[in-house]
């Protein structure tokens, strides 16, 4: 099997070299040049050519979505495969179910790890997955294959998808986000809370400003949580100066 990945960013890499021990990976990012790391059983290819195989990956950040969606929809194959990696999947199934030829099914997909948390392995870890436009018998096929590679995999609607990682995974980036752009001096080891909010702050800084601010544009139940947190903050506020008096 060839899976055509569009996308060679942090993410699509770490995809790639995944990918590339079980199947041959075809990439197109027009952002890689002649210096792009390459990986054994990964070719970088055309979009027309990567974007016609059985199994197509979209591995782009949330904003640039629809316009790749517009550019493989000319050369994507009847039967074919589509899936998406973006950590929203309200908006992006939705945009590929109305943009996609009815001959191509689609499945959004958000695996709950990456190039940090799965830099050892991804035995063990978990893969969300919404089905959109795609029959259970081939949702069966990919979870099969999902475990076969030590995966877990949960099976939700986008509505539940974007609500559970608005108050775990974005409730995290925001926290450690806060902490880490009020420039407090770092200090050893202290207690273990300590130390879980470093690890915290060390993850969310390996991932990037557009990652972040994509989440909020795109989630309602992410500018949710946001909102939450701003008011618990000016109600603390409000409880130091109350104390104060």
């Amino acid at each position: 099997m060839t899976v055509g990945l569009i996308g060679y960013g942090r993410f699509g890499r770490f995809a790639a070299r995944h990918l590339a021990q079980r199947v041959d990976v075809l990439v197109h990012d027009p952002a890689s040049g002649a210096g792009t790391r390459r990986i054994r059983g990964v070719r970088f290819v055309s979009r027309a050519e990567a974007a016609s195989q059985e199994l197509v990956i979209l591995a782009v950040p949330i904003s640039s979505l629809r316009t790749v969606l517009r550019g493989i929809r000319p050369h994507l194959r009847r039967g074919a495969l589509v899936c998406d990696v973006c950590a929203v999947k309200s908006g992006p199934v939705q945009w590929m179910r109305r943009s996609l030829p009815r001959g191509v099914a689609i499945l959004g997909t958000h695996p709950l790890f990456g190039p940090d948390s799965a830099a050892r392995t991804i035995r063990g870890k978990t893969i969300v997955l919404c089905p959109a436009r795609i029959s259970p018998s081939v949702v069966r096929r990919v979870r099969r294959s999902l475990v076969r590679a030590g995966l877990r995999t949960v099976v939700m609607t986008p509505r539940q998808h974007d609500r559970l990682m608005a108050e775990t995974i974005f409730l995290t980036q925001a926290v450690g986000r806060l902490v880490d752009r009020a420039g407090l001096r770092r200090h050893a080891r202290v207690t273990g809370n300590y130390d879980s909010l470093l690890r915290i702050i060390d993850t969310v800084r390996h991932d990037t400003d557009e990652l972040f601010a994509d989440m909020v544009r795109h989630s309602t139940e992410s500018r949710r949580v946001l909102a939450l947190l701003d008011l618990s903050f000016r109600s603390m506020k409000s409880l130091v100066r109350r104390a104060g008096r």
